[in-house]
């Protein structure tokens, strides 16, 4: 529920002219791996108590100002590949932000 509320979150910023934070793509992208990862695999669903935490911590670690050097521009890359994504169909008229 997360993933797919926070992901319509973006849209909506998007739609607005307003691009969304870093932040919450890069937590948008991560709950959805969360989602899709405990969707498709035999692993017990009560790992998504610890799974979902863990996704909000490391996206934070991720970040420029906290960055991973190797890992932290490849994560931004898919992100903003992600966002891309989610936000086929909305106009993207924006003021600065992920371009």
């Amino acid at each position: 529920m997360l993933a797919l509320t926070w992901a319509y979150g973006c849209r909506n910023a998007m739609a607005s002219g307003q691009p969304p934070q870093w932040g919450t793509t890069v937590l948008t992208l991560f709950w959805w791996v969360v989602a899709l990862v405990f969707l498709f695999s035999h692993a017990n669903k009560l790992h998504i108590l610890w799974a979902a935490p863990a996704a909000f911590v490391l996206s934070f670690l991720v970040l420029p100002p906290m960055g991973i050097p190797l890992l932290s521009p490849v994560v931004l890359g898919v992100s903003k590949t992600f966002m891309t994504v989610v936000t086929l169909g909305v106009k993207k008229e924006l003021k600065g932000g992920l371009e």
